[in-house]
């Protein structure tokens, strides 16, 4: 809520006016005071041509952003305000016509310590009640979750390298002689020794080398899931009755809808069906649409 030390820089300066939508409303005009608590509840806007005419605003969700003012109600439901004749201070009934206007609330208080309930007046001039209900609000915060941290070291394994080698093999070839004449010089009948080498190859160890692998990096990257928030929240419940006979509760047919503006319709019990009368003027029994 903003207080007279954040509006003070915005008046007799003819600050601006814009909606949250960023549509120019006209410039501030004049505060104006709650009698009971001093907090700056309404401010007059200068609309129209150069200015001239002057408009009350809610202050109730207005924010100060940028040497502007910045209101929580559209533009044409500014300039379309009811005008009121100031003379320092808003009557009940200008203050009354101005909470109808912006579809405000006012809080009764009865005689008795039960809390008043709170009413507006629809376009037809009918009383009509408000439901509340609480609505969860979540944010998120960051928490550390893990620390993680690499480390190099050195082990000793046994490698293995499959190497190819060759050896030489002794083959004996037998070659038969068909002609006598062939000479064969004085090998006849003596004693011959031929002796042949053979030859292979075997791995030998030659030497060790380092060489780099891979890379290792450690980095993050950011997952978005979904957790669930539970939290026990309070509804009120409208029930009506009719000529004094306890009726089933008026919002049952409409739990889960997020429609604004409609009245919900009054179901009677199987016992009482054949009491109630479907043209009734009842204002119960109606399933009219209101704008707030």
């Amino acid at each position: 809520m903003l207080t007279m030390h954040d509006l003070e820089p915005l008046l007799g300066h003819r600050s601006a006016v814009v909606t949250d939508q960023g549509d120019k409303v006209g410039s501030v005009g004049e505060v104006f005071l709650d009698d009971a608590t001093d907090t700056p509840t309404w401010i007059t806007v200068h609309t129209g041509l150069f200015g001239t005419k002057e408009s009350f605003v809610p202050l109730d969700g207005a924010t100060v952003q940028d040497g502007r003012l910045v209101v929580a109600y559209p533009r044409d439901l500014i300039r379309h305000a009811p005008s009121t004749e100031r003379d320092g201070q808003l009557s009940p009934e200008d203050e009354s016509t101005l909470f109808r206007h912006y579809g405000l609330h006012t809080t009764t208080t009865a005689a008795s310590n039960d809390p008043a309930p709170r009413k507006e007046r629809d376009d037809a001039g009918e009383p009509w009640m408000i439901r509340s209900e609480e609505r969860l609000r979540v944010g998120t915060e960051t928490y550390e979750a893990a620390r993680v941290r690499l480390r190099k070291y050195v082990v000793t394994e046994e490698a293995a390298l499959r190497v190819p080698v060759q050896r030489e093999e002794l083959l004996i070839e037998r070659e038969p002689i068909t002609r006598l004449d062939e000479a064969v010089g004085d090998s006849l009948f003596k004693e011959e020794v031929v002796e042949f080498v053979g030859h292979e190859e075997h791995a030998v160890l030659v030497g060790k080398e380092t060489v780099p692998v891979e890379r290792v990096r450690l980095g993050k990257a950011t997952v978005t899931g979904r957790t669930t928030v539970r939290e026990q929240v309070r509804k009120e419940r409208i029930a009506g009755s009719v000529n004094g006979e306890a009726m089933t509760d008026l919002d049952a047919g409409s739990r889960g809808s997020r429609g604004r503006g409609r009245r919900g319709r009054a179901t009677p019990t199987d016992d009482q069906a054949d009491k109630i009368v479907t043209n009734s003027p009842n204002p119960l029994l109606k399933g009219k649409s209101k704008r707030r």
